[in-house]
């Protein structure tokens, strides 16, 4: 039977509670009652379990929590009310747009652009078109690439007496494909 009190692990078995079950009854069945405790003194409310004579009285709560719900619902529909009265007086008493005040009004130039990277590329292709392609000038001259301009030109003199000398070879200066236009002088 020690067996089943207490199991093989030491813990307590599922017959453990028998005997204070047991003891429980016969306390019972024998009569035997423990002294009652000594009254409190009577100084205040007669209250022999010790807790409160009365629980919060739920109405009472209920009808706190609904006026102020009541009282606040009452406040956001006057501060609407007001708010549209208000707005309704103060539009009431303004003048109305003459068409000048309506008119559109269009800024005088320059505007500011609509697409400034479109702008810009196109500024850009443009510049790149005119360093590095051929083209007619007025006068009889023409444009160069800048690189064939620098080719054509390194290693000597920028002096104007130079250009002018006999000393240049003429097959330094190659002409610009037939389709660019006029040769370069």
């Amino acid at each position: 039977m020690s067996d089943n009190i207490t199991g093989s692990s030491g813990k307590p078995g599922p017959l453990a509670l028998l005997p204070a079950i047991a003891a429980a009854g016969l306390l019972r069945l024998s009569g035997f009652r423990r002294p009652a405790p000594p009254a409190p003194p009577d100084d205040g409310p007669h209250n022999p379990e010790g807790f409160e004579e009365e629980d919060v009285d739920v109405r009472r709560t209920a009808y706190v929590v609904a006026g102020l719900a009541a009282f606040v619902a009452a406040a956001i529909t006057a501060v609407g009310l007001m708010m549209h009265l208000f707005g309704a007086w103060h539009v009431a008493d303004t003048p109305r747009l003459t068409p000048q005040q309506t008119a559109k009004v269009q800024p005088p130039p320059p505007n500011l652009q609509g697409a400034p990277y479109e702008d810009l590329a196109r500024l850009e292709a443009q510049e790149t078109a005119q360093t590095t392609t051929y083209a007619p000038l007025p006068g009889g001259r023409a444009r160069i690439p800048v690189e064939r301009a620098m080719r054509l030109i390194a290693g000597k003199s920028l002096e104007p007496s130079a250009f002018e000398s006999p000393a240049l070879e003429p097959s330094a200066f190659e002409s610009p494909p037939a389709a660019a236009g006029a040769p370069v002088r």
